[in-house]
């Protein structure tokens, strides 16, 4: 932005200026980006939630494209602003004040589409509808102002970091009350930006304890990642408002090729200690986790206390998830305690005929009892028949849908062979916006004795293509899942997804692992599903070694947000 840039020599010139109007003009552009932040946030959550609601997802892209733009955009405006205070010393006022105005116009040529970022996002997308393009004003309007005010205020350059971090939204956010607010820090020495415009700070202005080193992998992870604190260190993270915060902690190996499985305890504000149990791996890679904090400041503070199997803390996030600092309720959840016979039709809804389902499949969905019902003993029975050349079963979605929480069932799927027992999640919008459009989460699916000993789980989302992008994991429930009950959950909050298998954290999947033409789309409400198919695809047909009745039983579902 050569604009931006025209200012440095005069901010030379004029360093022998008094400062006293920097500083003043300061607190007011402060206090006016905390006006434009509260103003800003709800209008353009509202704007996204409109355009995903209204059916449009051309508008959706393009909000998302022209915040992307304008965001950019706003990120030269505060380099550059923070650049011209360095050179200008303390005491140049007039620069600062050409700083201040140039920054704004940086910000405004944004917001209207006609400046160097975001022009090219409106000619690539010349039908952005009128209120999208607002939402994305606000954003750059807001982003702008954090730059003036890292400008005008006589601070070092990572107490300006945190001022932008506390008055903007350091992502987009994903609803109106602003859940979805992101900020990233890193054990690297240096501020990191990556492919997708997510800016991560060196975590040394948040972080106090423990010791600092390079990992063991180098350049074969991800550059957020390349560094590690070990030892017992605390973080006390800078957030916008009170609430609950998803706070992700990742993992560096321990060896170059693989960490064992691993246990750390975490100490948070409000007295608690989560333990964090992850399984191991078998390459250099982070392993990322979960917990969840509590806050009725403007900090989170989160402390290791103790860690056993991993190299140390490479990176750290605050994810907004929750307005409320109350613990987590149960919205949903079935017992299938009652006589025998079909599950409570206010809780669960049958999806019944032989169409193949997307995948080949050979049963016919029935809602019959004798295929998908209560067993009178506190169980839901989900049970594969082969009817002469035939087959049928049961393919059951949950009635309540919602977006966010922590997922639990407890189960034991059946040992057969091309047969696919599942429990998992489909966006609720899916009739209408088809598959993989809307998203899918497989929390639990077993392929029985054609892999004995393991179940997966995964997850699918759009890229342009007809299969879409998909994420998969692998875990080994002990004694084996055909064997007993076992515990599979999922972590769902804005911008992050934690799979876990009795309490082992299997995998995490945000935002930032996609690539480029790989779309999220998981922060709108979805269903739950449980079922079991036969044949197809995946896993294959039944062998003759399958003997059928197959059941697939059911202890307990819960939801709670």
């Amino acid at each position: 932005m050569t604009s931006l840039a025209r200012f440095l020599p005069v901010a030379r010139r004029a360093a022998h200026t008094a400062g006293r109007w920097a500083v003043e003009a300061g607190r007011w552009v402060v206090e006016t980006g905390r006006r434009v932040a509260r103003w800003a946030r709800p209008r353009a959550a509202q704007a996204r939630q409109w355009a995903v609601e209204e059916g449009a997802p051309r508008a959706a892209r393009a909000g998302r494209w022209a915040a992307q733009e304008t965001a950019q955009a706003g990120r030269w405006a505060a380099d550059a602003g923070r650049r011209a205070a360095r050179q200008a010393g303390p005491r140049a006022a007039q620069a600062r004040q050409w700083a201040t105005r140039e920054a704004a116009h940086a910000g405004r040529w944004a917001a209207r589409g006609d400046g160097p970022g975001a022009g090219g996002a409106r000619r690539r997308l010349p039908h952005i509808p009128r209120i999208v393009v607002a939402a994305g004003a606000a954003l750059a309007t807001l982003v702008a102002v954090a730059a003036v005010a890292a400008a005008q205020l006589p601070e070092t350059p990572a107490s300006a970091g945190r001022l932008i971090t506390a008055i903007g939204p350091a992502a987009v956010a994903t609803s109106a009350e602003g859940l979805g607010w992101t900020a990233r820090w890193t054990a690297g020495p240096k501020r990191f930006v990556d492919a997708g415009g997510r800016v991560w700070e060196p975590d040394a202005a948040v972080a106090a304890g423990g010791s600092v080193r390079s990992g063991v992998a180098g350049g074969r992870v991800a550059v957020p990642y390349r560094w590690t604190r070990t030892g017992t260190p605390t973080w006390t993270l800078p957030v916008p408002s009170p609430g609950t915060y998803a706070v992700v902690l990742s993992f560096a190996a321990t060896a170059a090729k693989g960490s064992p499985d691993a246990e750390v305890t975490v100490r948070l504000a409000d007295g608690t200690a989560p333990r964090l149990r992850l399984a191991g791996t078998t390459d250099a890679r982070a392993r990322h986790a979960v917990v969840l904090a509590r806050t009725e400041g403007s900090t989170v503070a989160v402390a290791v206390e103790a860690a056993a199997g991993v190299g140390g803390v490479s990176a750290i996030s605050a994810i907004f998830a929750r307005t409320s600092t109350e613990l987590l309720h149960e919205e949903f959840s079935d017992d299938f305690e009652g006589a025998a016979g079909r599950p409570d039709p206010k809780r669960w809804r049958f999806q019944t005929g032989a169409t193949g389902w997307g995948n080949g499949e050979l049963q016919n969905y029935t809602d019959r009892p004798d295929n998908g019902g209560r067993t009178g003993d506190g169980h839901l029975a989900i049970v594969a028949r082969q009817d002469g050349t035939g087959y049928t079963s049961a393919r059951m979605r949950s009635v309540f849908e919602a977006r966010y929480g922590r997922i639990e069932a407890e189960l034991r799927v059946p040992s057969g062979a091309g047969l696919l027992p599942a429990f998992w999640m489909l966006g609720a919008d899916v009739d209408r916006a088809g598959w993989p459009q809307a998203g899918e989460i497989d929390i639990m699916e077993s392929l029985g004795d054609a892999e004995p000993g393991i179940v997966h789980g995964a997850v699918h989302g759009p890229d342009g293509s007809v299969r879409g992008w998909e994420r998969t994991w692998i875990a080994r429930p002990s004694g084996g899942p055909a064997k007993g009950f076992h515990r599979y959950g999922l972590e769902w909050w804005p911008g992050v997804l934690q799979w876990s298998v009795d309490g082992v954290v299997q995998g995490v999947l945000r935002p930032e692992d996609l690539s480029a033409k790989e779309r999220w789309v998981f922060e709108a409400p979805a269903f739950l599903l449980l079922n079991v198919a036969v044949g197809g695809r995946w896993p294959g047909n039944p062998p003759p070694a399958t003997v059928f009745p197959q059941t697939m039983l059911v202890d307990a579902v819960h939801w709670w947000r």
